[in-house]
């Protein structure tokens, strides 16, 4: 049987839901990986699809799309969503979830062959899973109790209870498990459910349906342009969480009931409290209102929204080796989002957020990053969570991206003089090229000390000028096509020689990753590899020694393997100098072709790789 990978799950579910014909080009901007990687996933998912029955059409001239009945396409849809959910949660991982709910849904100990019977595992199983919930899974401040014959039960303090509870429900749902719900509360009949895999066969179950179909009812007469689904998500999880716990006579406060004339009866979290609640025969306690309305957070509002914010830039760039302090558009918006985040009324611990699995693992520094800088510097720790760290480290990502945007190599133009030569030059320079800014004209007499003063990452000169020691490059009096192609190469080379390091640190992923994305990377890998030996047999063609040229396709693949994880060879020293000097204009093609490929090679590797060739292999 085929077996699709998490991206191949969710580009079917993506054709799936669409009515119109989509490109290859769309659907590897979408997923933001290359037109030859989707090539790959589509040629899994036909094969998926032919073992149902089902085709996957294309046509050149329109694209790719799927032609289904309406019964398939849902039956299609379910079949992904469950393989991707396990793929999600490991096996263990899954029960784990299920163990913790079941036991803090109660006050009762349950036995493990009660708790093996309803996970259908052996009891050997379930206790090997006990362990692990005890050593990793339980929140600092809550204990697994064991007593022989009575069985198990979780006891500590009820906030930390109904928090380890949101958590498990919030990771389960998927993208499309928001979509499930939002059409349930908005459109569903009043006898469609929905399966929580945690909590099933739980008293959290039948409660979380009872509150769908109460809020399904009020919301026919809410506005709903005023509503999100993160809001409703919230109150629906937290109705539930609530009315299963006041049933086991667990209450998150006092036993205060609300004065109705100190709250708003239109709120639509309190009009759903009181369906669910007086359904239940429970008391409308003030404390339960607060908990499922907001979180109520004293110490935030002590704070310097200001100086936290700005102490977190100062942590994060320090940690991540990254100028974000410069920026002065991430402090404002950082400023605008914490200041809303931390001070207002409704603040949901566990806050829906489409967005953090994804920015966990392919940035997995910078995420750390942020969540330590914001325990060391936030006073609530119970706000600090994945949802809330991700949606920090989008502003994060928003300025590293504005930032390299905005990079531009610095230059300056030795020519005549002459203003009139000048504005003429630097008007071409602006209207025919990206990424420069001419910092200073000089002549040939005041050369260097221009030079010197302005510290340029690039020289550019009608005049050939000796002892420079950064980028160099000869033009024509009025910079010809060819000229302003060269510059451009030059430009690409030197912001890419320069950003590697940067972008390794952020972008690499340390963290533990699946064998989908690590057979994606190494496609990806070597096909870049392949590439860039096809374009050096071009230029090295007449001068590649032909018995060596399998030893040459190996070197090259692993010379890609070394740049990319920043381990160059870094053998410096007058012959590797000498070698380049040598072979200028050779150099400078090779180099050309590792920057269209978004690489900076240096020159060790550039001398390793002459020794392939007549000339370099004599020296």
């Amino acid at each position: 049987m085929q077996q699709l990978t998490k991206r191949e799950s969710q580009l079917l579910i993506y054709l799936l839901e669409m009515t119109e014909p989509v490109t290859i080009k769309q659907l590897a901007e979408k997923e933001s990986v290359s037109v030859r990687t989707i090539k790959y996933d589509l040629e899994d998912i036909r094969d998926w699809l032919i073992e149902r029955n089902q085709e996957l059409h294309s046509k050149r001239s329109q694209g790719i799309w799927l032609s289904v009945s309406d019964s398939d396409r849902i039956k299609l849809k379910s079949e992904l969503m469950d393989v991707n959910r396990l793929e999600l949660f490991a096996d263990q991982g899954l029960r784990i979830n299920r163990l913790l709910i079941m036991l803090l849904v109660t006050k009762e100990a349950i036995t493990a062959l009660k708790l093996a019977n309803a996970l259908e595992v052996s009891k050997d199983t379930i206790m090997n899973d006990l362990d692990e919930l005890e050593y990793h899974y339980l929140k600092e401040g809550l204990v697994l109790n064991r007593q022989t014959r009575k069985g198990f039960w979780i006891t500590g303090k009820e906030r930390l209870v109904r928090l380890t509870i949101e958590e498990i429900l919030q990771k389960e749902f998927t993208d499309y498990d928001i979509y499930k719900l939002m059409a349930l509360l908005l459109n569903g009949r009043e006898t469609e459910c929905f399966e929580m895999y945690s909590a099933k066969a739980t008293p959290l179950q039948e409660v979380f349906n009872q509150v769908i179909i109460r809020m399904r009812y009020l919301l026919e007469s809410e506005n709903l342009e005023k509503l999100n689904y993160a809001e409703l998500l919230n109150i629906l999880i937290r109705v539930a969480i609530a009315t299963v716990r006041l049933r086991k006579e667990s209450t998150i406060g006092r036993y205060q009931l609300i004065r109705e004339h100190e709250i708003d009866k239109h709120d639509l979290s309190y009009r759903v409290m009181q369906q669910v609640f007086d359904y239940y025969q429970l008391p409308l306690f003030e404390d339960e209102y607060d908990y499922i309305y907001s979180d109520t957070f004293d110490t935030i509002h002590q704070q310097d929204v200001m100086k936290l914010v700005e102490n977190i830039i100062y942590k994060v760039s320090k940690k991540i080796n990254f100028p974000f302090y410069q920026d002065p558009q991430l402090l404002t918006n950082l400023y605008a989002h914490l200041s809303m985040r931390l001070s207002r009324r409704k603040n949901f611990v566990n806050e829906y957020n489409p967005f953090k699995e994804d920015i966990k693992q392919k940035y997995p520094e910078l995420f750390a990053a942020i969540n330590q800088a914001a325990l060391q510097e936030i006073n609530e720790k119970l706000l600090i969570n994945d949802s809330f760290v991700a949606y920090i480290a989008l502003h994060f990502l928003v300025s590293y991206e504005r930032e390299e945007d905005l990079r531009s190599v610095r230059a300056v133009y030795v020519c005549s003089t002459g203003l009139g030569v000048t504005s003429l030059i630097k008007q071409k320079i602006n209207e025919e090229l990206n990424n420069i800014t001419i910092v200073a004209f000089a002549s040939v007499l005041n050369a260097q000390e221009v030079i010197a003063a302005k510290d340029p990452d690039l020289v550019i000169s009608i005049f050939p000028i000796n002892g420079i020691d950064r980028p160099f490059i000869k033009v024509h009096p009025l910079p010809t096509e060819q000229d302003l192609q060269n510059i451009q190469q030059m430009i690409k080379k030197i912001l890419a020689s320069t950003s590697q390091d940067r972008r390794h640190k952020l972008v690499l992923n340390e963290a533990p990753i699946n064998k989908g994305t690590l057979e994606d990377f190494s496609k990806e890998l070597i096909l870049k590899a392949y590439t860039i030996y096809e374009q050096l047999l071009v230029t090295l063609e007449s001068e590649l020694i032909q018995e060596y040229r399998e030893a040459f396709l190996l070197h090259v693949f692993l010379m890609v393997h070394r740049i990319t994880f920043d381990q160059q060879y870094l053998a410096e020293g007058s012959q590797v100098d000498q070698i380049i000097l040598n072979r200028e204009a050779l150099v400078g093609e090779i180099e050309a072709i590792f920057a269209e490929n978004n690489l900076g090679i240096n020159k060790s590797e550039i001398s390793a790789l002459f020794s392939y060739i007549k000339e370099g292999a004599s020296s």
